[in-house]
């Protein structure tokens, strides 16, 4: 008579030196009731290891020397009680139950002979690899007398090549399973960069010795294709290479930013929740220590985040409803961060205002008669309940007054934001929001005199590189950033408050499920920020000569690939001067301007009272009189001729400047055809108001 008994699965886990994360894989894999024995094969470990397995209740064989990842597993298949073996690395990230139930399925079911993990959205580099070389996984289900046979004894990291080759060769049913936000800790992180690029070496070694084994080739190609490897690995690590000492040795000469006695009231501008714990978490939480008062707006509540709302609901159609429940989500999540920090409830702002949106309010969106609407929520107005006014339509002017009269209620002594800088449209667009904020406010009352400092969060590729050793890697902007006219200072973060950041991050569950790296890599030993300079627009005197003075912001040379290539269009300063009611604008370039570049420039008048009054005006590819785009109805535009210099335009916009107004915004930027080039981020100026 048959046993009715279901089949169970051994658990292998070759294991060299990974005392800190083997506990957190035997754990889960208590969770899984298939798996009935745990086995970890200490290869010759000098550390901690076996013991920390032993405490956590797994089987421990322990080998005196290192044989290998091959060798280990061979160790202790053979010591299994069961006929399903799943081996597991010892140092793997995000893995739960489920995933190791998918692993084993198949086998207990009897539809495969072996199962393939493959990482996804986890962590870039190692997803990518998996993506590229899938037989290279080292997590997989597989009966034992097939393992048994293929004579792993005698293998280092070669294992997995050596189990895909025979697993074609002998026809076995192969699944592969992906694992997903799962990955494990680079060689780089656990051992410093230089010991684990060794250990990477090595076992790209161990795999290249076998295939060219395996191919007969002669031994001599061997260095050429070492070379290789070695120059691909450089590539995948070459934010990493290059940066690292250039930015610890400019994070050195940062000067320190010292929260001053009169920076009783602070208020947190946040895009998303959880740029504000990414950007300023650790400020936040020093802040809360020293019992400064601390508010935080966030703009959005991060509902359009797609790929967060296809995790969330399942990879189902998402509709309308789906996104705002998102909303939801994030709010809770923002509330538990903040209190981690510090932060009480009630001194959480949402507004409310529509992700992926505030660049096309910002842009085009102040006219109160035609609202945006949400291309996620599908809402035109203000959806959420817990927000600071609910029904708001979603118009520039109406997110305007909201952030005005949180300023006038709050009266902060210092506020912290996006930069106008940063790459994410609805960064920068929170930046240009309370910029202008600042200056109505200002411009009714004189005393109003916030410091204003801004943080980076997106600003190209870099923080998606995984990053070695973050709590010994110092956090600087990108280079390009120095350019700016803006002093940068570094705050750094005690081990107390930084451990409070890794934690408040974490409190972000929705957002590390699909951008773990990116969260990750703010787990820094400092945070910095940029001050925002009051600068006043310099007035002219007689003949109009052009000085550093009249300079209002600066930009580098070829900061992107495409400016270098059409210096024309690679923006490198701007200068303003105000000649009465008359407005002289002067734009430098690295290269000669002119076709086939065009130049935008846009102008923003700040009121005391009433509306902003906007204008935009373009100089076509090669032309020799602006174009206005955008201008007030009662403003009668004249001809603005262009002056071409050698590196640069000129511009004079008569009647530009009537008395009353005190701010100006500005930004200019460049494009070919649809293409953009280069811009001056946005910029906030005191102006007299067309007196000479």
């Amino acid at each position: 008579m048959e046993s009715s008994t279901r089949k169970g699965v051994s658990a292998v886990i070759p294991a060299y030196n990974e005392a800190a994360t083997v506990g957190k894989v035997i754990e889960t894999l208590k969770q899984v009731t298939d798996i009935t024995e745990i086995i970890v094969v200490s290869d010759g470990s000098i550390d901690a290891t076996a013991g920390v397995a032993r405490r956590h209740g797994a089987r421990v064989i322990e080998l005196a020397t290192n044989g290998g990842k091959g060798a280990a597993m061979a160790v202790g298949a053979r010591a299994a009680r069961e006929d399903i073996l799943l081996f597991l690395d010892a140092d793997l990230e995000g893995l739960t139950a489920a995933h190791v139930e998918a692993l084993i399925a198949p086998l207990l079911d009897g539809s495969a002979d072996m199962t393939v993990g493959i990482f996804s959205r986890g962590r870039s580099l190692t997803d990518l690899a998996q993506v590229v070389a899938p037989h290279l996984s080292g997590q997989r289900a597989i009966r034992k007398e097939l393992f048994l046979t293929v004579g792993a004894e005698k293998s280092r990291f070669e294992i997995e090549v050596l189990l895909t080759g025979e697993a074609r060769a002998r026809g076995w049913r192969v699944k592969k399973v992906p694992l997903v936000n799962m990955t494990h800790v680079m060689k780089e992180e656990k051992r410093g960069l230089w010991r684990g690029l060794v250990a990477r070496l090595g076992m790209y070694k161990d795999i290249l010795v076998y295939l060219l084994r395996l191919t007969g080739r002669k031994i001599k190609t061997r260095p050429a294709l070492l070379i290789i490897l070695t120059i691909l690995l450089g590539m995948a690590l070459n934010y990493h290479f290059l940066t690292v000492r250039a930015t610890a040795a400019e994070a050195r000469m940062l000067p320190a930013l010292e929260l001053q006695d009169n920076a009783k009231r602070l208020l947190v501008i946040s895009p998303h929740p959880d740029d504000e714990t990414l950007g300023a978490g650790g400020l936040i939480a020093q802040a809360r220590e020293r019992g400064d008062a601390v508010k935080v707006v966030f703009m959005t509540n991060g509902d359009g985040f797609r790929r967060g709302v296809e995790k969330f609901n399942g990879f189902l159609p998402a509709g309308p409803a789906d996104f705002l429940q998102y909303g939801f989500l994030r709010q809770k999540e923002a509330l538990n961060a903040l209190a981690i920090l510090g932060v009480k409830g009630e001194d959480v702002i949402f507004l409310g205002y529509p992700d992926g949106g505030l660049a096309s309010l910002w842009l085009n969106f102040w006219d109160g008669d035609r609202p945006y609407t949400s291309p996620c929520t599908r809402q035109a107005r203000v959806a959420y309940k817990l927000a600071f006014a609910p029904g708001e339509p979603y118009t520039a002017a109406s997110l305007l007054d909201n952030l005005v009269t949180i300023l006038k209620e709050y009266r902060p002594t210092a506020i912290y934001v996006t930069d106008t800088g940063d790459s994410h449209s609805d960064h920068w667009a929170t930046g240009a929001f309370t910029l202008a904020a600042v200056g109505r406010v200002e411009g009714e009352d004189p005393s109003f005199r916030p410091e204003v400092y801004t943080f980076i969060i997106h600003s190209g590729s870099w923080q998606m590189f995984p990053v070695m050793e973050r709590k010994d890697k110092p956090l600087l902007p990108p280079r390009y950033f120095f350019a700016g006219n803006m002093t940068w200072y570094k705050l750094p973060l005690a081990s107390g408050d930084l451990e409070r950041k890794k934690k408040a991050i974490a409190a972000y569950k929705s957002q590390a499920l699909v951008i773990p790296t990116f969260m990750a890599n703010f787990e820094r030993p400092n945070e910095v920020f940029a001050r925002v300079e009051n600068r006043e627009v310099p007035h002219a005197h007689g003949d109009v000569t052009w000085s550093e003075g009249d300079r209002i912001a600066t930009d580098p040379a070829g900061d992107q690939l495409v400016r270098k290539l059409e210096q024309g269009g690679d923006l490198k300063a701007v200068y303003l001067l105000q000649d009465g009611s008359t407005l002289r604008l002067r734009l430098d370039t690295w290269g000669r301007p002119g076709f086939p570049v065009r130049y935008t420039i846009s102008l923003y008048m700040i009121n005391a009272e009433g509306p902003l009054r906007r204008f935009v005006l373009q100089v076509p590819a090669g032309g020799k009189k602006a174009m206005w785009l955008v201008r007030p109805q009662e403003y009668d535009p004249v001809d603005a001729a262009v002056t071409y210099r050698e590196n640069g335009i000129e511009l004079t916009l008569p009647a530009l400047l009537p008395p009353g107004e005190h701010f100006l915004m500005l930004e200019a930027a460049t494009s070919v055809g649809k293409i953009p080039l280069d811009r001056i981020p946005w910029r906030l100026l005191h102006v007299n108001g067309g007196a000479a």
